[in-house]
C-alpha cells in the first residue's frame, strides 16, 4: 500500500517506521521544513533511541519519504494515517484543531484514500461528530479509530509487538484493508465503533496512572508501618491479575499521555455532569504525590532556613525518564517553582541540557557542570532522573560536599539505599527501602524484576483474523 502519515512528532514517525518497515511505501507528511529536513537526512528529530536505526534504514531504502504538505504528494495514497498532536487547554479539554485540520486536508485529495487511520486521542464522541457532522458518508466510508499505546523509550517494538490493535468504524468493509494495512503484526484485533475505540484509548491511560497512584498510598503506608516498599511492589506485582508494569515507588506518574488524558476524562466529566470519582481521586493523589517531595524538603531543611534564602538544594536531572527528552508534564515543571515558592534557593544538574536551555524553563535558578558542583554547599538533593552518573556516584565521597543536613530525597528509588545508609546522608527514598543488594551468600530476592521501568516486555499475541 501506499500510505500517507500526517504528524511527524512522536506518535507519526513510529507509525511511519513501522509501516515502512512492513512493506507499506510510505511518506511522513509534516509542516515543519527543518523537521522534514532532519528525517529525509534519517537523522532524529527528538529523542527515541528505538527509532533511531529503523529511520536510516528505511530512509537508505527509500520506502520512507517525507513532504511538508498533503498537497505535495506524488501519487494517490492507498490509506492516511492522522497522528498530529491534540494537546491540552488550561482546562483539561483536548485541542482538536490541528486533527481537524489535518482532516480537512485529507478530505481535499482527489482521489480520496480508501482509508482514513486517526491515531490522535480525541474524546469520546469525536469521531461520531466528525463522521455526522462536517463530512458524512464521505468520511465515514473509510474512516477507523485506530488508538495508539506506545511506550516512550520502546516505541518501534511497541508498534512491531502490541498487546492488541484497535479498530473503530462504521463500515465492516474496511475490515480487509485495515488487516493489510496492519499486515505482519501478531496481535489481537478488536473491532468496535469509533466512539468505543476512543473510550479504549483513555481507559487504558486511566487505568494505569490509577496504577501509579495508588502505589503513592502505598508509599504512604509503607511509611507509616516500616515495611520495605520494594519487597512489597515486587511482591504484589507478581500478582499476574495485577502486573509489574507501572507498578514502581517514585514522586507520581508523568510524561505526554497519563497527566493529559485523566484531565481530559476529568473536563469530559464536569461538562457533561457524568461524574468520574476515581479520576477526580487517581489526579488529586498524582498532584499530592508529586508535592511529596517539596513537603520532605520543608520538614528536612526547615521553614526559617529556607525563606532565609541560603538553603542551597541541588535538583538532579529533569528528565522523568532517562530515555526521553519530553519534558512535558515532567515532574519538575510542578515540584521546583514550587520549591521555589518556600525559598529554596535551587542548583540544576541536567547533563542533556544547555545552562541557556535550563534556565529558559526555569528561571532565576542556578545551573551545574557536574555532581560534584551540584552539591557542593548544597543542604538538600532531590533526584529525579536516575541517570547513571548519579546512580553510580560515590555518595560517602559526594557528603562530605554537603551541609548539614545532608538531605537526599530519591524520588526515583534508584540510589543503593544501604550505601547511603552507611555514609552521614540522611536518605530519604519513596517508602522505606530495607536493602537494594544482595551478597551472593544471601538468600534469593526478587527486587530485581522488571519493576525498573513501565515499558512493557514484547511478546507475540495471536495472528489477527
Amino acid at each position: 500500500m501506499r500510505v500517507g502519515v500526517v504528524g511527524q512528532g512522536y506518535v507519526g514517525l513510529t507509525a511511519a517506521v513501522g509501516l515502512a518497515e512492513q512493506g507499506h511505501v510510505v511518506t511522513g507528511i509534516d509542516c515543519d521544513p527543518a523537521r522534514v529536513a532532519m528525517l529525509a537526512k534519517g537523522r532524529m528529530p527528538f529523542e527515541e533511541p528505538s527509532l533511531e536505526l529503523p529511520l536510516a534504514a528505511a530512509t537508505d531504502a527509500q520506502s520512507l519519504s517525507f513532504v511538508t504538505d498533503l498537497a505535495d504528494l506524488e501519487v494517490p495514497v492507498d490509506a492516511v494515517v492522522v497522528a498530529v498532536g491534540s494537546p491540552p487547554t488550561p482546562s483539561g479539554r483536548p485541542d482538536l484543531r490541528q486533527a481537524g485540520a489535518a482532516l480537512a486536508g485529507v478530505m481535499a485529495l482527489d482521489p480520496l484514500p480508501g482509508l482514513v487511520v486517526v491515531k490522535s486521542t480525541i474524546p469520546p464522541g469525536t469521531s461520531s461528530g466528525w463522521l455526522a457532522g462536517r463530512w458524512g458518508e464521505r468520511l465515514a466510508d473509510r474512516y477507523v479509530y485506530s488508538p495508539e499505546f506506545l511506550n516512550q523509550g520502546a516505541a518501534i517494538e511497541d508498534w512491531r509487538h502490541p498487546a492488541r490493535l484497535v479498530a473503530g468504524l462504521t463500515d465492516a468493509g474496511l475490515l480487509p484493508v485495515v488487516r493489510e494495512l496492519y499486515r505482519g503484526i501478531d496481535a489481537p484485533l478488536v473491532v468496535t465503533d469509533p466512539t468505543s475505540a476512543e473510550v479504549v484509548k483513555y481507559a487504558s491511560n486511566a487505568f494505569l496512572a490509577t496504577k501509579v497512584s495508588f502505589v503513592g498510598d502505598l508509599i504512604t503506608l509503607c511509611e507509616g508501618t516500616g515495611a520495605d516498599i520494594d519487597d512489597v511492589l515486587t511482591a504484589t506485582g507478581l500478582d499476574p491479575r495485577i502486573g509489574t508494569a507501572f507498578l514502581r515507588a517514585e514522586g507520581g506518574y508523568a510524561g505526554s499521555c497519563l497527566p493529559k488524558d485523566t484531565l481530559a476524562l476529568r473536563h469530559w466529566a464536569r461538562l457533561t455532569g457524568r461524574p468520574l470519582p476515581v479520576i477526580e481521586a487517581v489526579i488529586a493523589a498524582n498532584q499530592a504525590q508529586q508535592l511529596r517531595t517539596v513537603r520532605i524538603i520543608e520538614e528536612g531543611l526547615g521553614p526559617a532556613r529556607l525563606l532565609a534564602g541560603d538553603a542551597i538544594v541541588a535538583v538532579l536531572g529533569l528528565r522523568y525518564q532517562p530515555w526521553t527528552d519530553d519534558l512535558r508534564d515532567a515532574p519538575c515543571m510542578t515540584l521546583l517553582p514550587e520549591l521555589q515558592t518556600i525559598g529554596a534557593r535551587l542548583r540544576v544538574f541536567e547533563p542533556t541540557l544547555t545552562p541557556g536551555q535550563i534556565t529558559t524553563f526555569f528561571p532565576g535558578i542556578e545551573v551545574a557542570a557536574g555532581l560534584e558542583e551540584a552539591l557542593t554547599g548544597a543542604a538538600a538533593a532531590i533526584v529525579l532522573t536516575d541517570w547513571p552518573q548519579t546512580v553510580n556516584a560515590p555518595w560517602p565521597q559526594l557528603a562530605t560536599l554537603m551541609e548539614t543536613p545532608r538531605l537526599v530525597v530519591d524520588t526515583k528509588n534508584c540510589l543503593p539505599a544501604d550505601m547511603l545508609a552507611a555514609s552521614p546522608l540522611r536518605y530519604h527514598s519513596m517508602g522505606p527501602r530495607a536493602h537494594t543488594t544482595l551478597s551472593p551468600a544471601s538468600p534469593p530476592h526478587i527486587a530485581e524484576h522488571e519493576n525498573a521501568s513501565p515499558k512493557q516486555t514484547p511478546r507475540p499475541g495471536p495472528r489477527i483474523p
